[in-house]
């Protein structure tokens, strides 16, 4: 789909951490949930097999993201807390209030999905799930200077590129998805250029930035392997 396209803000932009964010974020490990929510879309009628997929996987979309991120306090708030840098200032207030509305969001997206279904690896998931919460909590708390603003930035332009995913379980759940009030792209492109450039400052932004994106492809991985344990059963 259009909207999921990789975004061409970097395009024309020669910092490496940036591009790195956006080459190594979650955008292609979500590809095939994109694809089958997509193709539904364009088939009224699906075998009962195929609805009980498609109803599985909305609700393990909607209730594992809640789970990481639909909490308060949450990634972002955690990182406020050590990210002293007044250029990040306005950014982060932007980011702190985006992520109220986006929380919002996911908590309807729960409550409309209904529970999830429970696989063979259901006490697995849910343990691993709860362990990455906590791994999140850590890396955007971390006391290495610049470790949480790379931890933040690049939480916030991951979320931006697979968004429109979630619009996309709204829309199959019957609901409006809002529009997201996070920084832009453009926005988070312009705090990295401003930040600290010590090479000290720059590795921990890379560091912060790589395990944070580690752990959300992660989070995507155990739905895609969940969607595919469902469609095999």
């Amino acid at each position: 789909m259009d909207n999921l396209a990789r975004p061409s803000v970097i395009n024309n932009v020669e910092d490496a951490l940036m591009r790195n964010i956006l080459s190594d974020g979650s955008l292609p490990v979500i590809a095939p949930l994109v694809a089958f929510l997509s193709d539904d879309q364009l088939r009224p009628v699906l075998r009962a097999s195929g609805k009980a997929a498609k109803a599985a996987l909305l609700a393990d979309i909607a209730h594992f993201m809640h789970i990481s991120h639909g909490r308060h306090p949450g990634l972002i708030d955690y990182a406020a807390n050590k990210i002293v840098d007044d250029a990040a200032r306005h950014w982060m207030i932007q980011a702190i209030d985006g992520m109220l509305g986006e929380r919002a969001f996911l908590n309807r997206l729960t409550v409309t999905a209904g529970p999830i279904r429970r696989l063979k690896s259901h006490d697995q998931v849910n343990s691993l799930i709860e362990s990455q919460a906590k791994n999140f909590e850590m890396l955007a708390t971390s006391d290495r200077k610049g470790c949480s603003v790379g931890v933040a930035i690049a939480f916030v332009m991951d979320w931006l590129q697979t968004r429109p995913l979630l619009d996309i379980v709204a829309f199959q759940m019957g609901l409006e998805p809002p529009t997201p009030t996070l920084p832009t792209l453009a926005g988070c492109v312009q705090l990295a250029q401003g930040l600290d450039r010590s090479p000290s400052y720059r590795r921990a932004m890379a560091f912060g930035a790589d395990q944070t994106l580690a752990q959300q492809r992660g989070l995507w991985q155990l739905i895609v392997a969940r969607h595919v344990e469902m469609l095999a059963a």
